[in-house]
């Protein structure tokens, strides 16, 4: 798989990595109130990190921050190429939700991370792919992986909040468009100066949902929905099922109205648009 980062459109050119001890003081204390930072050049997968400390008794709010992961994945046993000039973070948070209720974080990190995103100018519309990609102009451009544990019964548990972004490259793919943000502007932002808008959005996001509860976010998620209401193809371990998306539920499964007339409710599945 290659990656093709256009001249002098790395980020690199705007601020450090989080190998740059100068880049990481600055992210450090542009962080929200009770949130801190471990910046690492390498590491094997973010979340791996984020579990580790999670599991030690870490408390919420730690960001975790490379330049490269040398595992990094996605969902469902895939695979997330992690080349030099990226964002790749882990947030490690526990938020007062029951543990039921912890996958709802999937959808607001994508909201958040759309948020973040329409706040640069000139980047085609953004929108989002059940259940945590991030579309730019109808390619991806970011993924979230959501993994999590530490709950018993109604105690709250713990969320490590993976986000990988495309900002200087992006992976050239036979079965679905891909962009970064240096594809997509003629002034990408720095990977530090994105990371740090991202948690602060992502800040008031878990803070809205905490106390606000699951329904604001599914609203301002189906508001940028990829193809709400067209017909879809959702690929699950034992049958391809194709319909139209309606939406989500109150759980945030997506809703799927096959030929028949029948509504099947999804959990988990890899979804491809018609065209894909």
């Amino acid at each position: 798989m290659t990656h093709g980062v256009p001249p002098a459109a790395t980020a690199d050119r705007q601020d450090g990595g989080p190998d740059d001890p100068a880049t990481v003081a600055r992210v450090a204390a542009a962080l929200p109130s009770g949130w801190r930072l471990e910046a690492l050049a390498s590491v094997g997968s973010t979340n791996d990190v984020a579990r580790e400390a999670a599991e030690a008794g870490a408390a919420g709010g730690l960001v975790i921050w490379t330049g490269v992961q040398r595992a990094g994945r996605g969902r469902l046993g895939h695979g997330w190429e992690s080349p030099a000039g990226n964002l790749y973070c882990s947030v490690l948070v526990r938020p007062a939700v029951p543990a039921p209720r912890l996958g709802e974080a999937t959808f607001v990190a994508a909201v958040a991370l759309a948020d973040t995103l329409a706040d640069r100018p000139g980047l085609p519309p953004i929108t989002l792919k059940w259940p945590n990609d991030v579309l730019v102009g109808g390619a991806k451009i970011a993924g979230i992986l959501l993994e999590g544990g530490g709950a018993m019964l109604d105690q709250p548990g713990w969320v490590a909040i993976g986000t990988g972004v495309n900002v200087a490259s992006h992976p050239d793919r036979a079965d679905y468009a891909t962009t970064s943000l240096a594809a997509a502007l003629d002034d990408p932002p720095g990977v530090a100066d994105l990371l740090t808008a991202y948690v602060a959005t992502l800040d008031r996001r878990l803070e809205a949902w905490q106390s606000q509860g699951f329904p604001p976010i599914r609203s301002a998620w189906l508001r940028r929905a990829a193809h709400l209401g067209d017909r879809i193809t959702a690929r699950l371990p034992s049958e391809t099922l194709t319909g139209r998306f309606q939406g989500l539920d109150g759980d945030g499964h997506l809703l799927l109205a096959l030929d028949d007339g029948a509504t099947r409710t999804i959990s988990a599945a890899d979804v491809f648009f018609e065209g894909d």
